[in-house]
């Protein structure tokens, strides 16, 4: 099944600033994520993934490595995040509704900037003056 609506990536460290503000805001207290359905909890099983750890969410000691947003309305959908956890580093992506959608057990070096990160053009400037806006009226 295709998906409802097409996304885009952003990184970090490539911004925009207003995106992760908003990222941040929006995830901003400590939380227990909702691990449910086949995907994430295959994917936990697989990769041996300590689900009380990785489903317990703490913003303070987790680093945000990227967002998605939805192309037509610039808003946020789900966000990645760098946490160790039994010796390992994890991303963690988290969905709409505090969702964990699935896990990946990375290297301690890898730090997702791959070719699909959005770092410019008028769908970047559409996102920075989306989430400004949303942010001022936070």
């Amino acid at each position: 099944m295709p998906p409802r609506f097409e996304t885009a990536r952003f990184h970090v460290e490539s911004g925009p600033d207003s995106l992760f503000t908003r990222v941040r805001h929006i995830l901003s207290e400590p939380m227990r994520l909702k691990a449910h359905g086949t995907h994430v909890t295959d994917r936990l099983e697989q990769r041996g993934a300590p689900l009380d750890t990785l489903t317990r969410f703490e913003p303070e000691s987790w680093e945000l490595v990227s967002a998605e947003v939805r192309t037509d309305t610039g808003k946020w959908v789900k966000s990645t995040w760098r946490v160790r956890a039994d010796e390992r580093f994890w991303w963690v992506v988290i969905g709409l509704g505090n969702a964990l959608v699935t896990v990946i057990d990375v290297d301690p070096r890898r730090r997702g900037m791959g070719e699909g990160i959005v770092t410019g053009g008028p769908l970047y400037a559409r996102v920075d003056a989306v989430n400004a806006e949303l942010m001022r009226t936070a």
